[in-house]
């Protein structure tokens, strides 16, 4: 029931690239978190990120799919969420985003259509385009939404991630597994 609830909103095409997915890799600013950062008086940077987006992280890596962020900013709130989440992998500070995606490709013996992609802005749209299933949030820039397979009901910080697994647990029979 949840497999058809779930995967009969989006296009078949969508639903077929999302069943080859091995790994699931997310931009942080404006993807995990609604893009906002915010200082204190004494410059502590810190960022709001949702729930539902981590609590579905251990259902993914429950079935075996590889989870992680590629950010292009560095920030201790980011490496302190990316802990409690037991992501994979968090690498922060990327410039060269497509490079480290293909590095964590090779190393994880990754074929490009086994991985999907969340990214929201122009420092994305290389891997964006590189990957099996690409997805932006609903907020995200024209010219994005243009270069994705995807464009998510959601907006960024409010739950993307958890549309995007939902949809790839669906689409590989694991979600009916979650629910009940």
């Amino acid at each position: 029931m949840a497999f058809k609830e779930v995967t009969g909103k989006y296009p078949r095409a969508v639903v077929k690239k999302a069943s080859q997915v091995k790994a699931l890799i997310f931009d942080v600013d404006g993807v995990l978190t609604n893009g906002r950062i915010i200082y204190d008086e004494h410059g502590k940077e810190t960022k709001q990120f949702n729930v539902k987006d981590g609590l579905i992280i251990g259902y993914l890596r429950k079935a075996h799919i590889l989870v992680g962020a590629i950010s292009g900013r560095e920030s201790g709130a980011v490496a302190k969420r990316a802990v409690e989440l037991k992501l994979d992998f968090c690498h922060q500070g990327i410039v060269d985003k497509l490079g480290v995606l293909n590095k964590i490709a090779e190393f994880h013996n990754l074929k490009k259509k086994e991985i999907a992609f969340v990214g929201d802005d122009l420092n994305d749209l290389e891997v964006l385009k590189s990957v099996g299933l690409s997805v932006c949030p609903a907020d995200s820039p024209v010219y994005i939404k243009n270069s994705v397979d995807l464009v998510a009901e959601t907006k960024g910080g409010n739950g993307v991630v958890r549309e995007v697994a939902d949809l790839i647990l669906a689409a590989k029979g694991e979600l009916e597994k979650v629910v009940k």
